[in-house]
Protein backbone atom coordinates (compact mmCIF):
# COMPACT_ATOMS: atom_id res chain seq x y z
CA UNK A 1 0.00 0.00 0.00
CA UNK A 2 1.81 3.11 -1.29
CA UNK A 3 -0.22 6.39 -0.35
CA UNK A 4 0.96 10.28 1.33
CA UNK A 5 -1.91 11.41 2.69
CA UNK A 6 -3.28 9.17 5.62
CA UNK A 7 -6.41 10.98 5.97
CA UNK A 8 -7.43 9.09 2.81
CA UNK A 9 -7.17 5.85 5.69
CA UNK A 10 -9.84 7.87 8.09
CA UNK A 11 -11.65 8.80 4.77
CA UNK A 12 -12.38 5.36 3.95
CA UNK A 13 -13.64 3.89 7.48
CA UNK A 14 -15.49 7.25 7.99
CA UNK A 15 -17.58 6.20 5.02
CA UNK A 16 -17.57 2.95 5.90
CA UNK A 17 -19.43 3.55 9.45
CA UNK A 18 -21.97 6.42 7.99
CA UNK A 19 -23.13 4.48 4.80
CA UNK A 20 -23.14 0.80 6.94
CA UNK A 21 -24.93 2.21 10.56
CA UNK A 22 -28.26 3.42 9.06
CA UNK A 23 -29.51 0.57 7.43
CA UNK A 24 -29.28 -1.47 10.75
CA UNK A 25 -32.66 -2.48 11.69
CA UNK A 26 -32.49 -1.27 15.12
CA UNK A 27 -31.12 2.49 13.55
CA UNK A 28 -34.23 5.22 14.36
CA UNK A 29 -35.79 5.51 11.23
CA UNK A 30 -35.20 9.64 11.25
CA UNK A 31 -32.41 9.75 13.14
CA UNK A 32 -29.11 11.39 11.25
CA UNK A 33 -25.49 9.85 11.99
CA UNK A 34 -22.61 12.44 12.13
CA UNK A 35 -19.70 10.51 12.06
CA UNK A 36 -16.70 12.58 12.07
CA UNK A 37 -12.92 12.12 11.98
CA UNK A 38 -12.39 15.08 14.41
CA UNK A 39 -11.51 14.32 18.23
CA UNK A 40 -14.50 13.16 20.40
CA UNK A 41 -14.67 16.56 22.11
CA UNK A 42 -15.32 18.28 19.46
CA UNK A 43 -18.75 16.22 17.83
CA UNK A 44 -21.95 16.27 18.63
CA UNK A 45 -25.29 15.44 17.64
CA UNK A 46 -28.47 13.41 18.95
CA UNK A 47 -26.83 10.42 17.33
CA UNK A 48 -22.81 11.20 16.53
CA UNK A 49 -19.30 9.10 16.35
CA UNK A 50 -15.91 10.59 16.27
CA UNK A 51 -13.07 7.84 14.74
CA UNK A 52 -10.61 10.22 16.05
CA UNK A 53 -6.72 9.27 14.89
CA UNK A 54 -4.61 9.91 17.69
CA UNK A 55 -1.08 7.88 17.48
CA UNK A 56 1.31 6.67 14.70
CA UNK A 57 3.89 4.22 15.05
CA UNK A 58 6.10 2.99 12.21
CA UNK A 59 6.05 -1.25 11.99
CA UNK A 60 9.53 -2.31 12.57
CA UNK A 61 9.77 -5.39 9.66
CA UNK A 62 9.53 -2.32 7.05
CA UNK A 63 12.21 -0.08 9.75
CA UNK A 64 15.32 -2.06 8.73
CA UNK A 65 15.73 -2.65 4.45
CA UNK A 66 18.16 -0.61 3.70
CA UNK A 67 20.09 -4.21 3.07
CA UNK A 68 18.37 -4.79 -0.24
CA UNK A 69 19.53 -1.39 -1.81
CA UNK A 70 23.27 -0.32 -2.73
CA UNK A 71 22.74 3.53 -2.38
CA UNK A 72 23.67 6.03 0.50
CA UNK A 73 19.88 6.86 1.10
CA UNK A 74 18.14 3.83 0.66
CA UNK A 75 15.01 4.13 2.67
CA UNK A 76 13.82 6.12 0.52
CA UNK A 77 13.29 3.88 -2.28
CA UNK A 78 11.69 1.49 0.28
CA UNK A 79 7.62 1.76 1.78
CA UNK A 80 7.56 3.10 5.00
CA UNK A 81 4.71 0.51 6.63
CA UNK A 82 2.79 2.80 9.91
CA UNK A 83 0.36 1.51 11.95
CA UNK A 84 -2.42 3.75 12.92
CA UNK A 85 -4.32 4.30 16.29
CA UNK A 86 -7.83 5.57 16.55
CA UNK A 87 -10.25 6.07 19.43
CA UNK A 88 -13.70 5.36 18.66
CA UNK A 89 -16.27 7.49 20.76
CA UNK A 90 -20.14 8.01 20.69
CA UNK A 91 -21.05 11.28 21.31
CA UNK A 92 -24.65 11.76 21.61
CA UNK A 93 -25.98 15.94 22.57
CA UNK A 94 -29.36 14.75 23.23
CA UNK A 95 -30.49 16.89 26.74
CA UNK A 96 -32.31 13.92 28.70
CA UNK A 97 -28.93 12.39 30.32
CA UNK A 98 -30.78 8.87 30.16
CA UNK A 99 -31.47 9.09 26.77
CA UNK A 100 -27.90 10.50 25.50
CA UNK A 101 -26.95 7.38 27.15
CA UNK A 102 -28.80 4.62 25.30
CA UNK A 103 -28.14 6.55 21.92
CA UNK A 104 -24.36 6.35 23.05
CA UNK A 105 -24.64 2.57 23.44
CA UNK A 106 -26.92 2.09 20.16
CA UNK A 107 -24.26 3.82 17.97
CA UNK A 108 -21.29 1.94 19.59
CA UNK A 109 -22.86 -1.12 18.86
CA UNK A 110 -23.64 -0.98 15.64
CA UNK A 111 -19.88 0.83 14.87
CA UNK A 112 -18.69 -2.18 16.55
CA UNK A 113 -20.48 -4.88 14.43
CA UNK A 114 -19.82 -2.91 11.18
CA UNK A 115 -15.83 -2.68 12.12
CA UNK A 116 -15.96 -6.59 13.04
CA UNK A 117 -17.86 -7.65 9.76
CA UNK A 118 -15.70 -5.42 7.61
CA UNK A 119 -12.27 -6.24 8.84
CA UNK A 120 -10.63 -5.77 5.94
CA UNK A 121 -11.00 -3.14 3.38
CA UNK A 122 -9.77 -3.19 -0.12
CA UNK A 123 -10.47 -1.19 -3.44
CA UNK A 124 -13.00 -4.01 -4.34
CA UNK A 125 -14.89 -3.54 -0.73
CA UNK A 126 -18.73 -2.83 -1.31
CA UNK A 127 -21.19 -1.90 1.52
CA UNK A 128 -24.74 -1.15 1.72
CA UNK A 129 -26.20 1.88 2.50
CA UNK A 130 -29.70 3.74 2.73
CA UNK A 131 -28.57 5.37 -0.86
CA UNK A 132 -27.68 1.85 -2.87
CA UNK A 133 -24.10 0.15 -2.98
CA UNK A 134 -21.18 2.20 -2.19
CA UNK A 135 -16.98 1.89 -2.53
CA UNK A 136 -15.78 3.07 0.99
CA UNK A 137 -12.42 3.49 -0.70
CA UNK A 138 -11.84 7.23 -2.56
CA UNK A 139 -11.00 6.89 -5.55
CA UNK A 140 -7.61 8.05 -5.57
CA UNK A 141 -6.65 4.99 -3.14
CA UNK A 142 -7.98 2.42 -6.35
CA UNK A 143 -6.60 0.42 -8.70
CA UNK A 144 -3.12 0.17 -6.32
CA UNK A 145 -3.83 -3.22 -4.58
CA UNK A 146 -4.60 -0.88 -1.50
CA UNK A 147 -5.59 -3.17 1.64
CA UNK A 148 -6.57 -1.82 5.05
CA UNK A 149 -6.66 -4.18 7.96
CA UNK A 150 -9.22 -2.93 10.74
CA UNK A 151 -8.24 -4.37 14.39
CA UNK A 152 -9.99 -4.03 18.04
CA UNK A 153 -7.24 -3.62 20.81
CA UNK A 154 -7.68 -5.45 24.00
CA UNK A 155 -7.58 -2.64 25.89
CA UNK A 156 -7.74 -3.42 29.60
CA UNK A 157 -10.39 -1.40 31.21
CA UNK A 158 -8.18 0.01 33.79
CA UNK A 159 -5.93 1.34 31.13
CA UNK A 160 -8.77 2.78 28.94
CA UNK A 161 -9.97 4.92 31.57
CA UNK A 162 -6.51 6.73 31.44
CA UNK A 163 -7.54 7.99 28.44
CA UNK A 164 -10.31 9.93 29.47
CA UNK A 165 -10.15 10.58 33.60
CA UNK A 166 -7.55 13.68 34.73
CA UNK A 167 -8.83 14.93 37.26
CA UNK A 168 -12.71 15.27 37.99
CA UNK A 169 -13.31 14.43 34.67
CA UNK A 170 -15.72 11.28 34.21
CA UNK A 171 -14.61 8.32 32.12
CA UNK A 172 -16.44 8.21 28.55
CA UNK A 173 -17.29 5.04 26.41
CA UNK A 174 -14.93 4.45 24.09
CA UNK A 175 -13.20 1.74 22.32
CA UNK A 176 -9.60 2.35 20.81
CA UNK A 177 -8.46 0.16 16.96
CA UNK A 178 -5.49 -0.82 15.47
CA UNK A 179 -4.87 0.30 11.55
CA UNK A 180 -2.52 -1.81 9.35
CA UNK A 181 -1.96 -1.57 5.93
CA UNK A 182 -0.94 -5.07 4.32
CA UNK A 183 0.56 -5.61 1.13
CA UNK A 184 0.68 -9.13 0.55
CA UNK A 185 3.55 -10.89 -1.85
CA UNK A 186 3.46 -13.90 -3.62
CA UNK A 187 5.48 -17.11 -2.69
CA UNK A 188 8.60 -17.85 -4.30
CA UNK A 189 8.99 -20.03 -7.17
CA UNK A 190 10.42 -23.41 -6.36
CA UNK A 191 10.16 -25.08 -9.22
CA UNK A 192 8.90 -25.10 -12.85
CA UNK A 193 8.15 -27.43 -16.23
CA UNK A 194 9.95 -26.60 -19.21
CA UNK A 195 9.79 -23.06 -19.73
CA UNK A 196 6.69 -21.77 -18.92
CA UNK A 197 7.71 -19.23 -16.61
CA UNK A 198 7.80 -16.62 -19.57
CA UNK A 199 4.04 -16.65 -19.68
CA UNK A 200 2.28 -14.00 -18.88
CA UNK A 201 5.47 -11.97 -17.80
CA UNK A 202 5.47 -8.43 -19.48
CA UNK A 203 8.31 -5.63 -19.17
CA UNK A 204 8.30 -2.37 -19.31
CA UNK A 205 10.63 0.45 -20.30
CA UNK A 206 8.68 3.08 -18.38
CA UNK A 207 8.21 2.86 -14.77
CA UNK A 208 4.85 3.95 -13.28
CA UNK A 209 3.72 7.39 -14.98
CA UNK A 210 4.61 10.14 -12.26
CA UNK A 211 3.83 13.57 -12.13
CA UNK A 212 6.10 16.61 -10.03
CA UNK A 213 4.17 19.24 -10.95
CA UNK A 214 2.11 21.61 -12.87
CA UNK A 215 2.56 25.32 -14.68
CA UNK A 216 1.41 28.00 -17.00
CA UNK A 217 2.47 31.45 -18.51
CA UNK A 218 0.44 34.34 -17.50
CA UNK A 219 1.02 37.84 -19.56
CA UNK A 220 0.33 40.85 -17.58
CA UNK A 221 0.53 44.17 -18.46
CA UNK A 222 1.08 46.62 -15.40
CA UNK A 223 -0.61 50.11 -15.72
CA UNK A 224 1.44 52.31 -17.36
CA UNK A 225 3.43 49.74 -19.37
CA UNK A 226 2.74 48.72 -23.00
CA UNK A 227 4.89 45.61 -22.86
CA UNK A 228 3.47 42.67 -21.12
CA UNK A 229 5.57 40.85 -18.65
CA UNK A 230 5.27 37.11 -18.81
CA UNK A 231 4.93 35.29 -15.81
CA UNK A 232 5.07 31.37 -14.92
CA UNK A 233 3.01 30.14 -12.34
CA UNK A 234 3.75 26.41 -10.75
CA UNK A 235 1.60 24.65 -9.51
CA UNK A 236 -0.64 26.26 -12.34
CA UNK A 237 -3.39 28.97 -12.42
CA UNK A 238 -5.00 28.58 -15.50
CA UNK A 239 -8.08 29.59 -16.89
CA UNK A 240 -10.87 28.48 -19.06
CA UNK A 241 -9.25 28.66 -23.03
CA UNK A 242 -5.25 28.59 -21.89
CA UNK A 243 -2.87 26.18 -21.66
CA UNK A 244 -1.52 24.24 -18.74
CA UNK A 245 1.42 22.24 -18.71
CA UNK A 246 2.17 18.65 -16.72
CA UNK A 247 5.85 17.64 -15.94
CA UNK A 248 7.28 14.45 -14.64
CA UNK A 249 8.17 11.08 -16.15
CA UNK A 250 6.94 8.51 -17.97
CA UNK A 251 3.31 10.63 -18.66
CA UNK A 252 3.03 9.10 -22.41
CA UNK A 253 2.05 5.24 -23.35
CA UNK A 254 0.50 3.89 -26.74
CA UNK A 255 -2.45 6.49 -25.50
CA UNK A 256 -2.81 9.17 -22.57
CA UNK A 257 -5.68 10.78 -20.94
CA UNK A 258 -6.02 13.03 -18.13
CA UNK A 259 -7.80 12.52 -14.87
CA UNK A 260 -9.74 15.49 -13.57
CA UNK A 261 -10.70 15.17 -9.46
CA UNK A 262 -12.91 17.40 -7.19
CA UNK A 263 -14.79 17.30 -4.32
CA UNK A 264 -18.26 18.01 -6.55
CA UNK A 265 -17.04 14.51 -8.70
CA UNK A 266 -18.07 11.19 -7.45
CA UNK A 267 -15.40 9.65 -9.53
CA UNK A 268 -12.57 10.72 -11.60
CA UNK A 269 -13.72 12.70 -15.26
CA UNK A 270 -11.71 12.16 -18.21
CA UNK A 271 -11.08 15.18 -20.53
CA UNK A 272 -12.62 14.96 -23.99
CA UNK A 273 -10.52 15.51 -27.57
CA UNK A 274 -11.53 19.15 -27.48
CA UNK A 275 -8.57 19.60 -24.74
CA UNK A 276 -6.28 18.97 -27.17
CA UNK A 277 -3.86 16.67 -25.03
CA UNK A 278 -0.31 15.84 -26.08
CA UNK A 279 2.02 13.93 -24.10
CA UNK A 280 5.69 13.80 -24.98
CA UNK A 281 7.10 11.49 -22.02
CA UNK A 282 8.34 13.77 -19.78
CA UNK A 283 5.51 16.20 -20.13
CA UNK A 284 1.57 17.05 -20.74
CA UNK A 285 -0.18 19.84 -22.07
CA UNK A 286 -3.56 20.33 -22.29
CA UNK A 287 -5.97 23.77 -23.05
CA UNK A 288 -8.47 24.33 -20.12
CA UNK A 289 -12.12 24.37 -21.51
CA UNK A 290 -15.72 25.04 -19.71
CA UNK A 291 -17.03 21.37 -19.56
CA UNK A 292 -14.70 17.98 -19.84
CA UNK A 293 -17.35 15.63 -21.77
CA UNK A 294 -20.94 15.95 -19.61
CA UNK A 295 -18.98 17.69 -16.57
CA UNK A 296 -19.49 21.54 -16.35
CA UNK A 297 -15.83 22.36 -15.25
CA UNK A 298 -16.46 25.79 -13.15
CA UNK A 299 -13.39 27.48 -11.47
CA UNK A 300 -11.83 26.06 -8.34
CA UNK A 301 -9.28 23.87 -7.16
CA UNK A 302 -8.80 20.75 -9.08
CA UNK A 303 -6.87 17.62 -8.89
CA UNK A 304 -5.17 15.94 -12.14
CA UNK A 305 -3.95 12.28 -12.62
CA UNK A 306 -2.61 11.02 -15.72
CA UNK A 307 -3.78 7.76 -17.25
CA UNK A 308 -1.32 5.83 -19.26
CA UNK A 309 -1.72 2.70 -21.40
CA UNK A 310 0.65 0.22 -22.73
CA UNK A 311 -0.51 -2.51 -25.08
CA UNK A 312 1.33 -5.45 -25.04
CA UNK A 313 1.42 -9.11 -27.25
CA UNK A 314 0.65 -12.31 -25.21
CA UNK A 315 2.46 -15.46 -26.19
CA UNK A 316 -1.14 -16.69 -27.62
CA UNK A 317 -0.91 -13.79 -30.02
CA UNK A 318 -3.39 -11.74 -28.74
CA UNK A 319 -2.75 -7.91 -27.42
CA UNK A 320 -4.06 -6.67 -24.24
CA UNK A 321 -4.14 -3.20 -22.46
CA UNK A 322 -2.13 -2.22 -19.35
CA UNK A 323 -3.46 0.94 -17.56
CA UNK A 324 -1.08 2.51 -14.73
CA UNK A 325 -2.26 5.87 -12.97
CA UNK A 326 0.19 8.14 -11.66
CA UNK A 327 0.15 10.53 -8.41
CA UNK A 328 -2.44 13.64 -8.15
CA UNK A 329 -1.35 17.14 -8.43
CA UNK A 330 -3.54 19.94 -7.21
CA UNK A 331 -3.88 22.95 -9.42
CA UNK A 332 -6.33 25.98 -9.60
CA UNK A 333 -9.10 26.40 -12.98
CA UNK A 334 -9.23 30.41 -12.46
CA UNK A 335 -12.63 32.47 -13.48
CA UNK A 336 -11.79 34.14 -16.61
CA UNK A 337 -13.01 37.88 -17.10
CA UNK A 338 -13.74 39.06 -21.04
CA UNK A 339 -14.43 42.55 -20.05
CA UNK A 340 -15.49 45.16 -17.72
CA UNK A 341 -17.92 48.21 -19.03
CA UNK A 342 -19.34 51.20 -17.04
CA UNK A 343 -22.04 52.93 -17.27
CA UNK A 344 -21.32 56.09 -14.95
CA UNK A 345 -20.57 54.47 -11.81
CA UNK A 346 -22.22 51.33 -12.63
CA UNK A 347 -19.98 48.59 -13.64
CA UNK A 348 -20.45 45.28 -15.26
CA UNK A 349 -18.17 42.15 -15.53
CA UNK A 350 -18.91 39.39 -18.00
CA UNK A 351 -17.21 36.07 -17.40
CA UNK A 352 -16.54 32.94 -19.22
CA UNK A 353 -17.64 29.45 -18.99
CA UNK A 354 -20.08 29.29 -15.59
CA UNK A 355 -22.70 31.45 -14.28
CA UNK A 356 -22.18 33.48 -11.04
CA UNK A 357 -25.41 33.22 -10.04
CA UNK A 358 -25.95 29.79 -9.36
CA UNK A 359 -22.89 29.86 -6.80
CA UNK A 360 -23.66 30.59 -2.91
CA UNK A 361 -21.86 33.53 -0.75
CA UNK A 362 -18.91 31.53 0.29
CA UNK A 363 -17.79 30.74 -3.27
CA UNK A 364 -17.81 33.83 -4.51
CA UNK A 365 -15.80 36.84 -3.65
CA UNK A 366 -15.47 40.01 -5.26
CA UNK A 367 -12.60 42.55 -4.55
CA UNK A 368 -12.11 46.11 -5.77
CA UNK A 369 -8.33 47.21 -4.59
CA UNK A 370 -8.03 45.81 -1.12
CA UNK A 371 -12.01 46.32 -0.22
CA UNK A 372 -14.16 43.45 -0.58
CA UNK A 373 -17.53 44.14 -2.27
CA UNK A 374 -20.97 42.81 -0.60
CA UNK A 375 -23.23 40.54 -2.53
CA UNK A 376 -27.14 41.71 -2.65
CA UNK A 377 -30.06 39.92 -3.51
CA UNK A 378 -31.29 42.55 -5.99
CA UNK A 379 -30.65 45.34 -8.23
CA UNK A 380 -29.25 48.01 -8.58
CA UNK A 381 -26.42 47.83 -6.43
CA UNK A 382 -24.93 50.37 -4.23
CA UNK A 383 -21.55 51.98 -3.11
CA UNK A 384 -19.59 48.96 -2.45
CA UNK A 385 -21.96 46.25 -3.98
CA UNK A 386 -22.68 43.94 -6.52
CA UNK A 387 -25.31 41.44 -7.98
CA UNK A 388 -25.48 38.58 -9.69
CA UNK A 389 -28.27 38.68 -12.57
CA UNK A 390 -30.82 35.72 -12.86
CA UNK A 391 -32.39 37.37 -16.26
CA UNK A 392 -32.10 38.61 -19.00
CA UNK A 393 -30.34 34.96 -19.96
CA UNK A 394 -28.09 36.98 -21.98
CA UNK A 395 -27.13 38.25 -18.15
CA UNK A 396 -26.43 35.31 -16.47
CA UNK A 397 -22.83 35.29 -17.12
CA UNK A 398 -22.53 38.74 -15.71
CA UNK A 399 -21.57 40.76 -12.41
CA UNK A 400 -23.25 44.25 -11.80
CA UNK A 401 -21.17 46.10 -9.25
CA UNK A 402 -20.64 49.69 -7.69
CA UNK A 403 -17.03 50.72 -7.15
CA UNK A 404 -16.66 51.24 -3.34
CA UNK A 405 -16.98 55.27 -2.28
CA UNK A 406 -13.36 55.36 -1.04
CA UNK A 407 -11.65 54.29 -4.55
CA UNK A 408 -11.31 58.14 -6.03
CA UNK A 409 -12.48 58.79 -9.55
CA UNK A 410 -9.44 58.70 -12.51
CA UNK A 411 -7.49 55.69 -10.33
CA UNK A 412 -5.95 52.88 -11.22
CA UNK A 413 -8.19 49.96 -9.14
CA UNK A 414 -7.44 46.09 -9.39
CA UNK A 415 -10.49 44.26 -10.09
CA UNK A 416 -9.87 40.11 -8.41
CA UNK A 417 -12.57 37.74 -9.12
CA UNK A 418 -12.40 34.83 -6.50
CA UNK A 419 -14.24 31.30 -7.11
CA UNK A 420 -13.93 28.69 -4.94
CA UNK A 421 -10.71 29.49 -3.71
CA UNK A 422 -9.35 30.50 -7.43
CA UNK A 423 -8.71 34.52 -7.89
CA UNK A 424 -8.48 35.26 -11.62
CA UNK A 425 -5.74 36.67 -13.48
CA UNK A 426 -4.55 40.73 -12.35
CA UNK A 427 -6.35 43.05 -14.07
CA UNK A 428 -7.00 46.96 -13.69
CA UNK A 429 -9.54 49.59 -14.25
CA UNK A 430 -9.56 53.31 -14.39
CA UNK A 431 -12.68 54.02 -11.71
CA UNK A 432 -15.12 55.98 -13.39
Amino acid sequence: MALLDIGQVTETIIKLLSSRIPTYSDWPVSATLNASPAAPDLVSANYALSFYLYHIKEDAHTKSQDWQVNDSNPLRFKSMGVTLYYILTPRSDITDVGERAYADQLTMGLALKTLNDFPYISDTTTVDSSSGTVIPMPVTLRGRNNRIRITMQPTAPDEAINYWQAGSQSARLATYYEVRAVLLEPDEIKSRSARVLAVGVHTFVNNQPQIYGSKNILNVTLPGESDPREITLSPAEVTIGDQIEFYGAGLSGNSTRLLLTHPDFSDFVEVDSSWTVEAKGETLTAFIKATAGAQIIVPGIYGAIIKTTQTRRLPDGLYRDFDMYSNQVSFSITPKINNITFAGSNGKIQVEGFEPLLLSNDEIMFFAGSERLTRINASPPAAGEFFTPNTPVADRDKLEFVLPASIPSGSDVTIRLLIRGAESAPLWEIAP
